[in-house]
């Protein structure tokens, strides 16, 4: 059902002659991910590597739960096509923009709020076509669940920030789009929000999100509707009649909590934690999602302070706007992550024409001395 355009011969082209003239390329899809991918910019050997014309759903195939499409798709093209066949994403991805696309969803990495019940992303990846650093295009994993080979180097892909390759094509497992949904809310501080969810952890419930903001626990509910109904009248919360427009700012991450600008000092985190860990002793206003897995923190804490706290709740906090003067981006990776990180990039871009000045240093630009 291929119903778009395949650039990948061009594109693998792009990456040979980028090399032979000692370029390095930083690639581009709809470009609403460069803040997260470049936030310093680029440098001035870099060149964007255009990647939106490569677009297109390659196959499509509910009964299989599959579907394949080209990383210059929309995310939106994709989800309207899903929504048709009654399928979708386990990840809920975001869409905070028409021209948000898969290649930068998937670099990108992150999950939406039906996450814990589902999938995360990286765990919905089946396999991926790339170009790798010396313009070869390669093909990992397949099209089923039982075809293993290959699976860990396409999740590989997820969360690169494209410092392995230029994804070409990616298959992701599908889930029937749940029959009926329900939106509830009760108010609530955030550490009984926790705990509460960590006790409805425990049951069978159907939940498809559990977030809390402003005082307010927001609950989600997805399946056949008996099943929802009798979950609602079980659980006792209100309904919430601006449910569906919360759960979809939260989704594209468009809740004035995360846009509005920050106050002088301040600093945006994503902290990914234990969902059950108390609220960590910090300054500032929280937003939870994933019943308190994922945590978003305004605060004019130091950087060291965040991620001290963070780490020994045993998670890591990822810089997300604000002043980055003396804080990294990323958690800084341990010893022998990092060490695994730059043997895997030095193997699919031995020359280091991809730009990724987030992730472990290519080998070619470490000093030796």
């Amino acid at each position: 059902m291929d119903t778009g355009t395949d650039q990948s011969a061009g594109l693998a082209e792009r990456i040979r002659t980028a090399v032979a003239a000692g370029h390095r390329l930083a690639i581009a899809g709809g470009g609403n991910q460069r803040a997260r991918a470049f936030p310093t910019g680029f440098e001035p050997d870099v060149q964007p590597l255009e990647a939106s014309g490569h677009h297109g759903i390659v196959n499509l195939a509910p009964s299989e739960l599959v579907v394949t499409v080209r990383a210059g798709t929309p995310v939106m093209e994709l989800q309207a096509a899903l929504e048709e066949v009654d399928m979708m994403l386990p990840f809920e991805p975001a869409m905070p923009t028409p021209s948000s696309t898969v290649g930068g969803m998937v670099a990108l990495g992150l999950s939406g709020a039906r996450r814990p019940w589902t999938a995360s992303l990286r765990d919905a990846v089946l396999g991926t076509r790339i170009v790798n650093g010396r313009g070869e295009i390669l093909r990992f994993g397949g099209e089923v669940m039982k075809n293993v080979a290959g699976f860990d180097v396409s999740r590989l892909m997820a969360g690169s920030l494209g410092s392995l390759g230029l994804l070409l094509e990616v298959s992701f497992k599908l889930l029937p789009a749940p029959a009926y949904q329900a939106w509830l809310r009760q108010e609530s501080s955030a550490a009984a929000f926790i705990e509460q969810a960590r006790d409805w952890g425990r049951t069978a419930l159907p939940f498809s999100g559990l977030a809390w903001a402003d005082g307010i626990g927001h609950i989600r509910l997805g399946g056949g509707q008996e099943a929802v109904q009798e979950a609602a009248e079980r659980l006792g919360a209100a309904p919430d009649i601006d449910g569906p427009a919360f759960w979809a700012q939260l989704r594209d991450r468009h809740l004035p909590f995360l846009t509005r600008p920050m106050a002088r000092g301040e600093r945006l985190w994503r902290l990914s934690l234990p969902p059950a860990t108390p609220p960590l002793d910090l300054p500032g206003e929280w937003l939870l999602n994933w019943g308190g897995g994922e945590r978003w923190l305004r605060s004019t804490a130091t950087p060291d302070a965040v991620r001290a706290a963070t780490e020994q709740a045993g998670g890591h906090a990822r810089l997300w706007s604000g002043d980055p003067a003396g804080a990294a981006w990323l958690h800084p990776r341990a010893p022998a992550h990092a060490r695994l990180e730059g043997e895997v990039r030095a193997a699919l871009d031995p020359d280091g024409v991809f730009f990724a000045p987030l992730i472990t240093p290519h080998p070619r630009t470490v000093p030796t001395s």
